[in-house]
């Protein structure tokens, strides 16, 4: 199981939190790879991942397109009431949030979240 990190609400680096996650390495390291410390595309933490030898497309998939979640990836969560979304580690069926959730892959969102797409990752 992955280990989980925390972010802090008042932070925008879910993207870069959630890179961590999946590949192990530190929050500061991601940034540094990113090149900044603000919300975080879709494509470049694609090539992040992919510069840790992780493979996964630079867009990403509908949830509403697939079945299942993917065993392992990053999601975007929205509310209801924003434009904006929070990327999230899915692994297994645990939600890995720096935000929201536990060290147990276990969250608790207001009623209003929902994933509404994923980046598949392959190891």
């Amino acid at each position: 199981m992955r280990r989980w990190l925390s972010q802090g609400r008042s932070k925008h680096v879910s993207g870069q939190v959630a890179a961590a996650v999946i590949s192990g390495r530190s929050v500061e390291e991601i940034i540094e790879r990113l090149g900044h410390s603000h919300r975080a595309t879709t494509r470049e933490l694609a090539r992040v991942l992919g510069q840790y030898g992780y493979l996964c497309p630079e867009r990403c998939v509908p949830a509403k397109k697939l079945s299942e979640p993917p065993k392992l990836g990053l999601a975007q969560v929205h509310a209801a009431r924003s434009s904006r979304w929070h990327w999230v580690v899915v692994e297994d069926g645990h939600i890995f949030d720096g935000v929201w959730g536990d060290a147990y892959g276990v969250v608790d969102w207001p009623k209003d979240f929902r994933i509404t797409s994923y980046l598949p990752v392959e190891e």
